[in-house]
């Protein structure tokens, strides 16, 4: 049952997240468990908790240059993508093929989400194909087989692989049709694949199955995607950013969990998409500093800035639970005095927000970037974070 007993004691706020002008100095500091759905605290100190002059390997938040990534599928038609951070329950992986697949797949471990960060092509599936784009979310259920047929050389995907089956999160009483309508969902419909792409050079169709946590090849004489016809409730799909609707409001700050799209008991993924900023008197259109002490929160910066501030695409960034994050209150003070009625955030992110903790892979870790190129200390730009 969600706790309503809240007290308050000695300097704070009347309402947390607004007027924090009124502090006089202090600085608003927010603490919570379950992500932002359980019990929280909102702290105010002398001092701006993410201003710490060194944080030892363990109690860093970490930054990642996704552009210097070379899976081996960016070389190699033959070649698959690239792992970069794992629990028991979810592993992250880049993309970046630049050819047709000689194979296909089919993973029996679990769900496999591709957010498309950059390319245009073809998904051949068993329920038949899924053209891809820019911004696109593309569901394949466990068990399905597929293969990927790029448009041409240049291609990002952030792979989400999930044990656990993938699902909408919950949109409670915002109903069935925001922030976003199932109507626009893609459904594929069956069709051949004419150019007989799958094949590998002794003309056989390989199917590299995921079996627990292993890789076999089954080797078929003919396109084991020959599907001319499915009905049911268990499909792959694809829906697109642009038709996410993120719900804003005028008068107070709204958490990120709000923004989420998929979900299952142990992580969640969503997007920060471009809105207005909260232009009310008492509000505040920067989130506290946070610490959230249950998930670690994931980021790839899909397009534009973080508050105006130039971020590269593909930058990641990882949060490990119970460590501070948030905006410098110098670069906070800077942007304010910026902001005019109708200014709009551009930022395009995607977000995993995970119970269990991530732990990076050697690949991941040789594109971190330095303190000082990611802004450790709070006095440079800042990386993308859920909070």
């Amino acid at each position: 049952m969600r706790s309503w007993i809240h007290h308050s004691r000695g300097r704070v706020l009347r309402q947390a997240v607004t007027g924090r002008h009124e502090l006089g100095g202090l600085y608003e500091d927010m603490l919570t468990r379950q992500g932002f759905e359980g019990r929280d605290a909102y702290l105010y100190r002398r001092s701006e908790p993410t201003a710490w002059r060194h944080a030892e390997e363990s109690a860093a938040n970490r930054n990642y240059d996704g552009r210097l990534l070379e899976p081996t599928d960016r070389g190699s038609a033959d070649g698959v993508p690239l792992r970069l951070f794992h629990n028991p329950h979810l592993s992250l992986h880049v993309s970046r093929r630049s050819a047709n697949m000689p194979y296909s797949v089919r993973n029996t471990d679990g769900d496999e989400l591709y957010f498309v960060h950059e390319g245009t092509g073809t998904f051949y599936t068993e329920f038949g194909p899924i053209p891809y784009e820019p911004g696109d979310y593309v569901l394949v259920p466990k068990g399905i087989t597929y293969r990927i047929r790029p448009a041409g050389p240049e291609n990002y995907f952030l792979v989400i692989e999930s044990t656990e089956e993938l699902g909408f999160a919950d949109t409670g009483a915002f109903g069935r049709r925001a922030p976003f309508d199932p109507g626009l969902l893609y459904v594929p419909s069956p069709a051949l694949d004419e150019l007989g792409d799958g094949r590998d050079e002794d003309g056989q169709w390989p199917v590299r199955v995921k079996l627990r946590g292993e890789r076999a090849t089954i080797v078929f004489d003919s396109d084991p995607i020959d599907v001319e016809g499915w009905s049911g409730d268990l499909f792959p799909f694809k829906m697109n950013i642009r038709d996410y609707r993120p719900v804003m409001s005028d008068r107070i700050h709204v958490m990120p969990s709000a923004y989420a799209v998929f979900a299952t008991s142990t992580f969640m993924v969503g997007n920060f998409l471009p809105r207005p900023f909260e232009s009310a008197p008492d509000s505040e259109p920067f989130p506290p500093y946070h610490r959230n002490a249950d998930y670690d929160e994931f980021t790839f910066f899909h397009n534009g800035t973080v508050l105006g501030v130039p971020i590269a695409p593909a930058t990641m960034s990882l949060v490990p639970q119970g460590l501070h994050h948030g905006l410098p209150a110098e670069l906070q003070e800077q942007l304010a005095k910026k902001l005019k009625p109708g200014d709009r955030i551009d930022s395009e992110v995607v977000f995993v927000d995970t119970k269990v903790p991530l732990t990076p892979t050697p690949d991941a870790e040789a594109v971190r970037r330095t303190d000082q190129e990611a802004g450790q200390t709070g006095k440079a730009a800042p990386a993308p974070s859920a909070g």
